[in-house]
């Protein structure tokens, strides 16, 4: 019997995943538990859930995979080294990054009091990325992309995978990057906080690129495949902190410099015009990227992965592009899904497995039985709300249904917790995607957030090809935006963002049957196959347990909470 738990650790977005027998039995950031954004340190709730949850004894765990090598790249970091940061902060700071990673047996052994026989392994940041898109396509062969701000002193992994195998063909290092582009631009707008780059990419679809060719000129040499001109950087300094324990903090990448090309004042006035130039680069390198990929391996299929897969708006312009056939992008591209890749890499190695078991679902995370729920149910004035528990499923989705179809707003809490930065329909709020007005009462009443941010429809998957345009992905996972067909729109304008593109969920009754017939229950009541789907939570990381869902309902003005089989709503 092998077991083996995949780590994220000391790196954004820190999780734990854990294998029997090739099989993903459970999986979980370290930020959905411990409640702290892009959480960076060890992953140590995430590891004792994975044992407590599936009942292995942490004595019966052969290995632990960690998603970074020290060792990968060194004839590249070496040199780089020596000759930047012998001098300066930065050294201090990759030394402690370096031990932090060889002494993760320490931390399992001293804090989670693992049998010191473990076995450690590392495996390549991008190569743990790749796998962990390449394995769940069910491609039997594929070209694949990882595209990051950095991991193992690369930025960009190119690898065919044929025959279960992955063979890496080339890379993009350490300090050309993509994604830190995209990252520094973030803070140059604005958008300062570890992760906010979702932000920017929403403001984009409000403006017009006309800083692009400036953009181009001045920070990109432009004759190479991607070449950031340093000038206008700081993450090559040797004082440039790059934190990546706790909550991720870092300081401004980029370069005062920069001001010289766009003043302050032009910044504040031309934001939305900055912000569509900076997503019009990216998609100008991507693929540029994915062209030099093709030319390397030529495929029908693609996977993409690393945290730049997130840029959803972004991969929805790849079809029009190139002519891939199938585009495969997981539930968790980034770096939390990097516990995921490295164990895949490992059991594939050393187990010789051609087939791996339950890794399309997203749900992955804990599960609260009834006693759980109850308990915090009684902790709320019960004087305030009605509570009823429905035996029956669907007389309970019917309900809800005919809820949101009369303008309210409800909280979805069913089973395990997505693994992934996106509600897929288990820790969801839900609403009318007919309300023009719903959109705003959300962010006034829930989500306190930027009013030019989208809300994602959540559609039947039989209905996908009829409302929105593009076969080339499943949108199971959100991972790209189509457009809607100009005769739906006006039927649901408060999930079509300013330029006709939705960011869509595709829902079947294979993927998530609870959710599917929520949204059936409204179809039949609207003839619209299609409901509002957002984030549960506010301003925070996604809730995770009926405490944490029922403290988020009671502070903010959501109209009901939908717990298992139990309906909490506001007294008028």
């Amino acid at each position: 019997m092998s077991i083996v738990i995949g780590i994220n650790s000391f790196h954004a977005d820190s999780s734990a995943a854990i294998f029997k027998d090739g099989e993903l039995l459970f999986a979980i950031e370290e930020e959905k538990l411990n409640r702290k954004k892009h959480w960076a340190g060890f992953p140590e709730i995430s590891i004792l859930k994975c044992l407590e949850y599936t009942g292995i004894n942490k004595n019966m765990v052969t290995d632990i995979t960690l998603n970074s090598n020290p060792t990968s790249n060194l004839h590249k970091k070496i040199p780089y080294f020596f000759a930047k940061y012998m001098f300066g902060r930065k050294k201090n700071e990759i030394f402690n990054r370096i031990k932090n990673k060889i002494t993760i047996k320490n931390f399992l052994i001293n804090k989670l009091s693992f049998n010191n026989k473990i076995n450690i392994h590392y495996i390549d940041h991008h190569l743990s990325h790749i796998a962990s898109s390449f394995y769940p396509s069910k491609f039997n062969e594929a070209l694949a992309v990882s595209v990051d701000g950095f991991g193992d002193f690369a930025s960009v992994n190119i690898a065919s995978c044929k025959d279960n195998e992955i063979r890496i063909l080339d890379k993009i290092f350490f300090p050309d990057s993509l994604g830190i582009f995209y990252e520094a631009m973030t803070q140059l707008l604005g958008f300062e906080s570890y992760g906010d780059e979702y932000k920017l990419m929403g403001l984009a679809a409000y403006g017009k690129p006309v800083f692009f060719d400036e953009i181009l000129k001045k920070l990109f040499h432009k004759k190479n495949i991607l070449k950031l001109n340093q000038k206008y950087f700081n993450h090559t300094n040797k004082n440039f902190s790059y934190k990546f324990e706790g909550i991720p903090k870092q300081n401004k990448i980029y370069n005062e410099k920069i001001f010289e090309i766009f003043s302050r004042d032009l910044i504040k006035e031309k934001k939305v015009e900055l912000a569509a130039s900076i997503q019009k680069i990216y998609e100008f390198y991507l693929i540029k990227i994915l062209k030099k990929a093709i030319k390397m391996y030529k495929s029908d299929n693609l996977c993409l992965s690393g945290g730049c897969a997130l840029n959803s708006s972004a991969n929805g312009k790849i079809k029009n592009e190139l002519e891939f056939k199938n585009i495969f992008i997981p539930y968790a591209p980034a770096d939390g899904g990097g516990a995921i890749g490295s164990a895949l890499v490992f059991i594939r190695r050393n187990n010789n497995l051609t087939k791996f078991k339950n890794l399309n679902s997203p749900y992955l995370g804990p599960i609260y039985n009834e006693t759980d729920i109850i308990n915090e149910i009684n902790k709320i004035d019960q004087e305030k709300f009605i509570i009823k528990k429905y035996q029956n499923k669907n007389e309970l989705n019917e309900i809800v249904a005919e809820k949101i179809s009369g303008g309210r707003i409800v909280g979805w809490f069913q089973d395990r917790i997505e693994f992934g930065a996106r509600a897929l329909g288990n820790r969801s709020i839900l609403a009318d995607p007919r309300n023009k007005n719903i959109k705003n009462i959300i962010n006034l009443k829930i989500k306190k957030r930027e009013d030019f941010r989208p809300f994602a429809p959540s559609i039947l998957s039989e209905f996908k090809s009829d409302w929105f345009v593009g076969d080339n992905y499943s949108n199971y996972y959100m991972e790209a935006v189509l457009k809607i067909k100009d005769e739906k729109k006006d039927i649901v304008p408060s999930i079509v963002h300013v330029d006709q593109t939705c960011r869509v969920q595709s829902v079947s009754v294979k993927n998530n049957l609870k959710f599917y017939n929520l949204i059936k229950s409204f179809y039949k009541l609207t003839d619209v196959p299609i409901l509002l789907n957002t984030s549960f939570n506010e301003n925070e990381p996604i809730v995770c347990s009926p405490k944490e869902a029922l403290e988020c309902f009671l502070r903010t003005q959501m109209d009901d909470i939908t717990i298992d089989n139990f309906l909490i709503s506001r007294k008028n």
